[in-house]
């Protein structure tokens, strides 16, 4: 068969304007149920309608802004369009859903939250107890949460384009959305934890996710602030996300068909979901990537200059870690955040770079502080100030230590990525970087998960802070781990996670490795002939 694609009349959906698809699909006529001869399904609930709480409508806000749709249109991997999201998304497929369990008077009022519409689905009701068993605090007595925000994985709408590896795509995209809800909150007033150690397989019979291939793989408490009330507040809203409240319409879920199933079978020897973990909370507060070990071989056994003996760079930024700093910001930044479609030929500033490194000094609590973080290395190809070389970051003290000259070559940094020639003139790499054999050795699949998480974290900061200071930044989670590792002078375990490219965006330029076929993981045309 050809590899030449023709159009047809089947084909206008793919260029169907987003705005109008929406009104096509809300304007069309729907019989009663009731005169109709329809049975909801049997988990459909008919309570009528509740008022909706002052609380509830100042989450559903938090959500809109942590995740919902923003101003313009992207290209998914299936080539269809969708309104551009708060969040970035590998192929722009977001495998992963968000269920949020509101407190009402006795129990938790389960809902749905589907982005496209900022729609709050009532799904059914969790018993109180049943929640606060999966996720009770240390203090005694501990503050019954507002709301509990379920990030839950659905690994199939990634592997079917990505084989096995889309698995890790659900924990980076889904940790993007977490970071993100949680920046939200903060900034209305609620208290933030995030909670990667509870046993998933309990979880998700409470959620009514079992049998259905989903996996929650992390758990968001909100609490009001006794110090802000965040109804009163006047939390910013998103204008694109206007939540819209659904009660007992008889909604049925969807089925996992038999692909769906293989796939899911196909990850028990990696999720933590098949294998209960018992790793012990430690509840905190810590920052989002591992500073440089002192002493370390990466720094030429010294802490301080790195192998060419040069010093530490001091970066400008070092007080944007400060609660008044950059999340004042938040819903701007979240609403003007944009993947970059290529980059210019021209040097960023050293100071930009210091206010987008800047973002990963925010700390964030978990019941996971003392988890695997990845560390960061910084490939200079063309900032200001600054050689070319490799260079070792630490968040403590906001420097850059020097690790190696030369920047490798340009072809060099778009091989690395998987000949993504989006990379290409790019200032800078990113490169989040871990020991995964030790890790996964000695904490297994919890590891995992909570690495991918944690750099997904860091990497949704620093897509932030480069919105907040004009640099362009694209997240790259299809790229050659010797390659990169080779540019960046990593050895020994140590093994690239995740990558970013940084630079003066391009706004002219296609981004096309969001074409159908998966180029970023070496698939070509042939393979879909």
């Amino acid at each position: 068969m050809s590899t030449v694609e023709t159009r047809s009349d089947t084909d206008l959906n793919e260029r169907l304007d987003p705005l109008l698809a929406r009104f096509w699909d809300e304007t069309r006529l729907r019989a009663n149920p009731q005169t109709a001869g329809e049975t909801p399904f049997a988990g459909a609930a008919q309570a009528p309608p509740p008022d909706i709480p002052s609380s509830w409508t100042a989450i559903s806000k938090v959500l809109g802004l942590g995740y919902g749709e923003r101003a313009g249109a992207v290209i998914t991997k299936g080539r269809t369009l969708m309104r551009a999201r708060t969040t970035p998304s590998a192929g722009a497929l977001y495998p992963f859903e968000l269920l949020v369990a509101f407190r009402g008077a006795t129990t938790y009022e389960l809902y749905d939250y589907e982005v496209a519409g900022c729609c709050l689905r009532r799904i059914g009701t969790v018993e109180q107890g049943s929640l606060d068993g999966l996720l009770t605090l240390p203090q005694a007595p501990a503050p019954q949460p507002d709301a509990v925000v379920a990030v839950v994985g659905r690994p199939w709408a990634s592997m079917r384009k990505y084989g096995r590896r889309g698995y890790l795509y659900t924990h980076l995209d889904g940790g993007h959305a977490a970071a993100n809800i949680t920046l939200a909150a903060e900034g209305a007033g609620f208290l933030p934890v995030t909670h990667l150690r509870f046993d998933r397989d309990t979880a998700a019979e409470v959620l009514g996710l079992t049998g259905r291939c989903r996996e929650p793989q992390a758990l968001i408490t909100l609490t009001a602030s006794p110090t802000t009330a965040p109804a009163a507040a006047g939390a910013a809203a998103n204008p694109f996300a206007v939540p819209i409240w659904r009660h007992g319409d008889g909604t049925r879920p969807e089925e996992p068909g038999t692909a769906e199933q293989e796939a899911w079978r196909s990850v028990r020897s990696i999720s933590t979901f098949h294998r209960p973990d018992d790793t012990p909370r430690r509840y905190g507060s810590s920052r989002t990537v591992a500073a440089v070990p002192q002493g370390s071989g990466a720094l030429g056994g010294t802490g301080t200059p790195g192998d060419s003996g040069t010093a530490a760079i001091a970066l400008a930024g070092a007080d944007r870690g400060r609660p008044d700093g950059p999340r004042a910001a938040f819903a701007h930044l979240a609403l003007t955040r944009a993947s970059a479609k290529g980059f210019l030929p021209a040097a960023l500033g050293e100071e930009a770079l210091g206010q987008v490194l800047a973002g990963l000094r925010q700390e964030t609590t978990t019941d996971s502080a003392d988890g695997p973080r990845a560390a960061l290395r910084v490939l200079v190809h063309s900032v200001e100030n600054i050689a070319p070389g490799s260079y070792a970051y630490t968040p403590d003290r906001h420097v850059l230590h020097p690790l190696s000259g030369g920047a490798g070559t340009q072809e060099a940094v778009v091989a690395s990525c998987m000949n993504q020639d989006v990379v290409r003139s790019a200032a800078l790499l990113l490169v989040l970087h871990a020991p995964i054999g030790p890790l996964l050795g000695g904490r297994g699949r919890q590891a995992l998960a909570e690495l991918h998480h944690h750099a997904a974290s860091a990497a949704q900061r620093l897509c932030l802070a480069a919105a907040g200071q004009g640099v362009g930044i694209t997240c790259l989670g299809g790229f050659d781990t010797d390659l990169v590792s080779r540019l960046v002078g990593l050895d020994g375990p140590e093994e690239a996670i995740y990558v970013l490219a940084c630079g003066r965006p391009d706004e002219r330029a296609v981004k096309w490795d969001r074409a159908p076929i998966a180029y970023s993981h070496g698939r070509g045309p042939a393979l879909h002939s």
